[in-house]
């Protein structure tokens, strides 16, 4: 039995093809979409709807899981119709589809009547753009920790309608989870209202009442993102952080150009073996000759690329070496290329531990940094004033 809620009421009233709602915490939209959607399909035939998401992984245990629970609470949830967990077939012909872009491949003619972006923000442009301009009506949602590309380039079009939502238009919210939501306030702000702790104020203006804000101790504030790398850049090397279960080996294309740095995503995926890995750098144009810089806490890793050809170095891990390198990459302008999804997230998000008050502590976060470690590595390698060979091994 679905209960209406104001945030399901104010999400159903938006008529336009392009529909964003961004929410702070608790504030119902991600179930209220779902709502919608279910709805759409069980009740006309033959729609297509695909709900895509970031990675995958994450997506079974939110949104996937947040689905099979709307469906239930309807009554028509049947598991021998949820083929692989990832497609759900109505038996009036209507399906969803759930993808997460790690793992699914979007450039390529995904046609819709609905597409829904879950976590949005987690989603890279050009994605966003080849599945919205083939879908018929657009859903995206989001908790708006740092400004975006929807901030800026979506929500000012006429075909959009915006929505912002706060955990007061979600009557079912628990009251623990709403004391928790208000104690942010209590943490952050004074009686009379000025702050009086930064990092509990801006947890309570992004995820209390949905207002665009900034992760409390981003490291890097020195980037942007630009179309291309200019052609007369000069090419550095090759950063390579391993990963393979849980965590994504990543690798990154490094430039310089003007005293600035230019970075392009490679890589970004768990499971690869090396010699898989070394397939797909070939055949994204990284030759035997190129320089590419990765962990030397991985020395068999290394020796397996360098068995096929390829010419790597370990970039030796010594004392102080993680802030010896985000000390480096704070000296440069840097420049990403809007194409390196991942790349723009860890950006973001790679912050620096606070103690129990909010105060920032000279240590980063251990989390979101597998495309920064690529990047430190080879930034280090070829623009540290340090001697190479104290620093690394060959």
């Amino acid at each position: 039995m679905i209960q209406q809620t104001t945030a399901l009421r104010k999400i159903s009233s938006l008529r336009k093809p392009i529909r964003v709602v961004r929410g702070g915490q608790g504030s119902a939209k991600t179930i209220s979409i779902l709502i919608l959607i279910i709805n759409h399909c069980s009740s006309k035939p033959d729609r297509e709807v695909f709900i895509i998401s970031a990675e995958l992984t994450k997506m079974r245990l939110t949104v996937i899981k947040d689905f099979v629970k709307v469906m239930k609470w309807c009554g028509l949830y049947n598991d021998a119709s949820f083929l692989a967990g990832t497609l759900y077939r109505f038996p009036n012909g209507s399906f969803i589809k759930f993808i997460g872009l790690d793992k699914d491949d979007v450039g390529k003619g995904l046609r819709s009547d609905v597409a829904y972006f879950n976590e949005v923000n987690k989603c890279d442009k050009e994605s966003y753009r080849q599945v919205a301009s083939r879908a018929g009506i657009v859903y995206a949602d989001y908790n708006p920790d740092a400004e975006f590309f929807i901030d800026t380039d979506v929500i000012p079009r006429e075909d959009c309608s915006f929505l912002q939502l706060t955990f007061e238009d979600n009557e079912l919210l628990s009251e623990r989870e709403r004391d928790e939501i208000i104690n942010y306030k209590k943490l952050g702000y004074n009686d009379d209202g000025t702050v009086k702790n930064t990092y509990w104020a801006n947890l309570w203006q992004v995820y209390g009442l949905g207002n665009i804000g900034s992760l409390h101790g981003v490291i890097f504030e020195n980037w942007q993102t630009v179309n291309e790398i200019p052609l007369d850049a000069e090419f550095l090397g090759v950063g390579l952080d391993f990963g393979f279960t849980n965590d994504p080996t990543a690798a990154v294309k490094l430039f310089k150009y003007n005293n600035e740095l230019y970075i392009k995503e490679l890589v970004y995926e768990t499971g690869l073996t090396n010699q898989a890995l070394s397939e797909r750098l070939k055949r994204l144009g990284i030759s035997e000759s190129m320089l590419i810089v990765a962990d030397s806490a991985e020395p068999k890793s290394i020796a397996e690329l360098r068995a096929t050809g390829l010419n790597v170095v370990g970039a030796e891990k010594g004392a102080d070496s993680i802030r010896m390198g985000i000390d480096l990459l704070q000296t440069f302008k840097m420049n990403v290329t809007e194409d390196s999804p991942n790349i723009i997230k860890e950006l973001r998000a790679y912050v620096w531990r606070v103690d129990k008050n909010g105060k920032s502590l000279n240590e980063p976060i251990d989390s979101h940094n597998h495309s920064i470690d690529a990047l430190k590595y080879i930034t280090r390698y070829k623009l540290s004033s340090t001697n190479q060979w104290d620093m690394y091994v060959s």
